[in-house]
């Protein structure tokens, strides 16, 4: 039986989260690679930040940046280093409008968390409204698969293939690269995308 809400799926997924994922998140791991130059002192929050496999790099890259690590999950906030806690500030609450003030963040990194959103032209709208001008925007997320009964077995699993993300994504920012390519023999497309705010 797969839990119907998100903070029980990742209570029974956090176990074993990182040993999984390799297996069909392409891309995730090799993000560090496509973080943009930013000014000194920048603020950054990773959106959804699960067990923080991408806090570190951002915190190696960034080492005078304030970075923000945001989850609606208690139990994959669990698995998050300890050394990392002591100079990046965790945050476990749903991200919406009010999370934040207004122009408050240089970069937003989204990995494979906005395929996971309902409501994902709010939250576009809260990043939006929480990057600072010509802030950026980096996702590597699920794109698009051909396979109908694919769609209805990952929204089983809280993913949403029928968003049309990426084009929302070029439809409210301003395109600095993106990057599509195959998984799993033509099952699904996965993309990488860099975009910066209109």
């Amino acid at each position: 039986m797969i839990p119907k809400d998100l903070p029980t799926y990742y209570r029974l997924h956090s176990k074993f989260y990182d040993l999984t994922r390799w297996t069909f998140l392409f891309g995730r791991y090799s993000l560090p690679k496509y973080f943009p130059n930013l000014e000194s002192a920048s603020r950054i929050l990773d959106l959804g930040c699960g067990t923080g496999e991408h806090l570190d790099h951002l915190r190696k890259k960034y080492p005078d940046a304030e970075i923000i690590g945001l989850d609606l999950s208690t139990d994959m906030l669990c698995f998050v280093n300890r050394e990392i806690t002591k100079t990046i500030e965790i945050r476990n609450e749903y991200y919406t409008l009010d999370t934040f003030p207004e122009d408050e963040f240089d970069l937003i990194l989204c990995s494979y968390s906005l395929s996971m959103m309902q409501n994902l032209e709010e939250v576009l709208e809260s990043i939006i409204f929480h990057l600072k001008k010509n802030g950026m925007l980096l996702v590597v997320d699920f794109d698009s698969t051909p396979f109908s009964w694919f769609t209805k077995w990952m929204k089983k699993n809280h993913v949403h293939f029928d968003s049309n993300l990426f084009e929302l994504l070029e439809k409210h920012f301003d395109v600095e690269y993106l990057i599509t390519r195959n998984a799993w023999f033509g099952l699904y497309t996965y993309s990488t995308y860099l975009g910066s705010k209109k």
